[in-house]
């Protein structure tokens, strides 16, 4: 008798918003299939299935764990931009074997919340909520919604900015832009970019001890 695996694993569905009505839409399915090589090819230590387009304005994959769940989405949002997209991510087992060659074929609770989860960032009109079965539900998405929002709020300058630093220091950032460090320390400032790496640290932090395997006798925390 075999018995279920009890793995958790994070499956990702993403949509692109109102496919039908975008222009170019023969370029914007040639960018979509390189966006998703792109991230299978720079994710693919933490994919446990590679992400393939399913119903041709949709694709989805599975990772080994969330950590880097949001990372993988914020990544593919570039890839694509400004194509917008919403995305549902789900948190749990597998009910059927893992397909390690491609991302179909297998069912179970990650695939269910993650459906669920994009149908409620659909419905809600939010890029990106998380499907987990535990009360931090709530709180996870709310602080992805608040930093959504204030990303949102940055200029096209600004972001690029926010991106670049995240490589490279800002003396580097500053001679590829032709700015002064003074200009690259002011535009993060003004984002809030400092804030927002923050936020994305704490939630990749939280997201690892949400899947971490309970030991007994250990103490849980409140």
């Amino acid at each position: 008798m075999t018995t279920r695996d009890q793995k958790v694993y994070c499956a990702i569905i993403g949509d692109i918003n109102k496919s039908r009505t975008l222009p170019g839409r023969n370029r914007v399915q040639k960018r979509f299939r390189r966006a998703v090589e792109t991230v299978n090819r720079e994710f693919r230590d933490d994919i446990a299935s590679p992400f393939l387009i399913t119903l041709g304005d949709e694709f989805q994959g599975l990772l080994l764990s969330p950590v880097e769940s949001h990372h993988l989405v914020n990544r593919f949002r570039q890839l694509m931009q400004p194509v917008s997209f919403a995305f549902g991510v789900g948190i749990g087992t597998l009910s059927t074997p893992l397909n390690s060659s491609i991302a179909l074929g297998m069912d179970g609770d990650a695939f269910y919340r993650a459906r669920s989860a994009l149908s409620i960032a659909k419905a809600r009109k939010r890029t990106l909520t998380y499907g987990v079965n535990a009360a931090s539900e709530e709180l996870i998405n709310a602080l992805v919604a608040l930093m959504d929002r204030q990303w949102r709020r940055l200029t096209p300058r600004q972001q690029q900015i926010s991106r670049m630093l995240r490589q490279h220091n800002a003396k580097d950032v500053a001679r590829r832009l032709r700015i002064s460090p003074q200009a690259v320390s002011k535009a993060r400032s003004a984002a809030g970019a400092a804030e927002l790496d923050e936020a994305a640290a704490a939630l990749r932090r939280f997201l690892g001890h949400l899947v971490r395997p309970h030991r007994p006798g250990a103490k849980r925390h409140p």
